[in-house]
């Protein structure tokens, strides 16, 4: 994704933590769990690269297609467009994204950090990517989601497969490529974030307090494992 680095002096406003508050920041890429993301503000969206699988809703599904053997999936690239619903001023934004690969029964909910608070009739873009390529073979089913509380319209989600040719030495620097393995990161030990079998939920700030209980109920089943502490 080179063509990002058009936007990087670009203003965003972030907030969601601590050291944000009140600051404006150029564009920012935040890695957590070995997810890298990124946010734009105030662009045209429509001159972006486009997904290789959209929805105009909040969900899309796909399948891996059959590839090339030398061709190996490294990752998935997850987009989002959205808004706030009004004037209301609220820097605490519910904005997550859930991946699941329904064929192997695995299922990540990812809730960043940091994030961006969009002024009012405008549009900002979440760009995040996911290392799940040693879990994604061809033919298995996938569904993309991006879930929001009511202070934010989501317009537009997207998903690409991002491949890694193995024939050449020196592999395209790809957004989100990370050669340093982590212990707390998809594809390291994720067991202390796992609230079901196989269901993770991805979260370093306690955003729904009291009621955190209920949303991992609807966003991963009602065999959720949770203690009532929050989960860090």
């Amino acid at each position: 994704m080179q063509w990002i680095k058009a936007y990087e002096d670009h203003k965003v406003e972030l907030v969601g933590d601590e050291i944000t508050k009140g600051k404006s920041w150029h564009t920012q890429v935040l890695y957590e769990y070995g997810i890298m993301s990124t946010y734009l503000q105030g662009i045209d969206y429509r001159s972006m690269m486009t997904s290789e699988y959209t929805s105009s809703s909040l969900f899309l599904f796909f399948c891996v297609p059959f590839h090339h053997e030398k061709n190996r999936i490294q990752g998935l690239n997850v987009s989002c467009l959205y808004r706030l619903s009004g004037s209301k001023d609220n820097d605490e934004l519910g904005l997550l994204a859930k991946i699941s690969n329904r064929s192997k029964g695995l299922t990540w909910v990812y809730n960043p950090l940091v994030y961006c608070k969009p002024k009012v009739d405008e549009d900002v873009v979440w760009l995040s990517y996911w290392p799940i390529g040693n879990i994604l073979d061809a033919g298995d089913a996938v569904t993309v989601g991006i879930y929001a509380d009511e202070a934010v319209i989501v317009s537009q989600c997207g998903a690409s497969l991002v491949y890694v040719d193995d024939s050449e030495e020196d592999e395209e620097e790809n957004f989100g490529t990370n050669t340093m393995k982590e212990e707390e990161e998809i594809g390291g030990d994720l067991s202390e974030f796992e609230v079901t079998t196989g269901g993770y939920y991805l979260c370093r700030r306690d955003l729904f307090g009291r009621e955190t209980s209920y949303w991992l109920k609807w966003l991963f089943g009602d065999n959720v494992h949770y203690t009532g502490m929050f989960l860090i």
